[in-house]
């Protein structure tokens, strides 16, 4: 009977392993190709706005996480550099920065979605004609699916 239990123990943890490598590795393995270098580098330099995403906010941690340069224009944002993986990105320009889930979901209601993100080590957004860029802060990178919090990035400062 001990025997069947361990086995029982044993089985289900690998179990439990193979579901949460297969919910980390699925994104990299379905994600398409990032943009070209030169098309996210031409973008980054006609933005009017430049900022960085930073792995060490309050809100990131060892799995939801980006670092790198992110640019902010009338049309597009561009990101280059590193993104943790993960499902259902998407991208939010919201009024005040924020660096954490707590803040995100007290603004979320207030926050202009204006994509999804697919790749992780670069990716360009097209800005919705209607948004102005003007009117917002803060770049953020949030995982829908899961409601967690990637990274966030202030472009300019309020007033």
């Amino acid at each position: 009977m001990r025997r069947i239990l361990i086995q029982f123990a044993t089985h289900l943890l690998a179990l439990g392993l193979g579901f949460g490598l297969g919910i980390y590795l699925l994104p990299i393995l379905i994600a398409p190709d990032d943009p070209p270098v030169t098309q996210v580098q031409a973008a980054m330099n006609d933005a009017t706005y430049r900022t960085t995403f930073r792995r060490d906010l309050k809100g990131s941690d060892a799995v939801h996480w980006a670092e790198g340069k992110v640019s902010v224009s009338a049309t597009q944002v561009a990101f280059d550099g590193k993104m943790g993986p993960g499902p259902d990105y998407k991208v939010y320009l919201v009024r005040d920065f924020v660096d954490n889930k707590a803040d995100f979901l007290k603004i979320k209601a207030q926050a202009q979605r204006i994509g999804e993100v697919k790749t992780f080590n670069r990716f360009l957004v097209d800005v919705p004609a209607n948004v102005d860029v003007d009117d917002y802060t803060t770049v953020v990178v949030w995982c829908e699916r899961f409601s967690q919090f990637i990274s966030a990035g202030q472009y300019r400062t309020p007033g």
